[in-house]
């Protein structure tokens, strides 16, 4: 079974060749053309596939994509800015026509999320939810081994929700810690990585910076933990490249928020299926789509 896997984001489309098994054969990263709009980047990823057709034989498409998505229709709902147009376009229904193939889409971030219950850090676990940190802050919610999408695909957007009156990812993502650091030093940070170096070497003004946003992290977290009671909370995005480190801290973090009788019954652990999770993800929604 040779699943052809496309990882489309707002900046880049990752694609290549992917098993049953989840192993991925070929990888290759081109630019996402986003001047195109919708229909151009369909038709560009139609010209993807047929360049793919000439090596290998292909038996499904599975998308990972940015933005909101009906997965039956395949249309892209919202949240799609990146691209001009691509809201409204269901690039599912231009594939399967065009080629013949069962084609399955779903949301980059749910994508992940799959990857990591099937060969990352949630394997065999029932209940998980996966938390990306990056300029935003995502996620996926699997509920039995299932993605649970919400009414109109809009699970997992909790960066959007509210703590002490803050929108929790304009704070507490890297992009948050950034601007909170460069705000008690001016323009002194190029970067999450600057950050974290200044905290390293203890410098005092960046330590309380650093420590303010582990804690509104956590804050987040632990009403997730509240509200879901998963299994295991698999972290994911830029800032799990510091590795234990960041671990324990947001561990520690995340304990001083929770309820003694809460402690210790949620695992936190960082993802591990790679840089390859979209298209992974990609295509176990395909094979599980289509009951394989």
């Amino acid at each position: 079974m040779n699943i052809l896997a496309f990882d489309v984001g707002g900046t880049q489309i990752k694609y290549g060749m992917v098993t049953q098994n989840g192993e991925v054969l070929t990888a290759t990263v081109v630019d996402t053309p986003k001047q195109a709009g919708g229909a151009g980047l369909i038709k560009y990823l139609c010209e993807l596939v047929l360049h793919m057709q000439q090596q290998y034989p292909v038996d499904g498409i599975a998308i990972s994509t940015f933005g909101l998505v009906d997965v039956d229709s395949g249309l892209i709902l919202g949240a799609a800015e990146a691209v001009p147009g691509y809201a409204g376009v269901s690039p599912k229904v231009v594939l399967s026509q065009e080629f013949g193939l069962p084609v399955s889409i779903d949301n980059d971030v749910n994508c992940v999320a799959l990857a990591e219950g099937w060969r990352g850090a949630a394997q065999g676990v029932a209940h998980y939810i996966a938390v990306a940190i990056g300029t935003g802050i995502g996620g996926g919610v699997v509920l039995n081994h299932q993605i649970y999408r919400g009414h109109r695909a809009a699970a997992g957007e909790w960066g959007y929700m509210k703590i002490d009156g803050l929108v929790w990812e304009d704070h507490a993502s890297m992009r948050g810690l950034l601007a909170a650091a460069n705000a008690v030093v001016p323009n002194a940070f190029a970067d999450g990585r600057a950050v974290f170096a200044a905290y390293d070497a203890q410098e005092p003004v960046v330590v309380a910076v650093v420590q303010d946003w582990f804690k509104l992290l956590a804050t987040g977290i632990a009403n997730l933990i509240y509200a879901l009671n998963p299994e295991r909370v698999v972290i994911g995005g830029g800032i799990s490249a510091r590795g234990v480190a960041f671990l324990n801290e947001l561990k520690t973090a995340i304990d001083a928020q929770l309820l003694p009788d809460f402690l210790g019954m949620t695992e936190v652990v960082l993802a591990s299926a790679g840089n390859h999770a979209g298209m992974i993800g990609a295509a176990r929604n395909w094979l599980q789509t289509n009951k394989y």
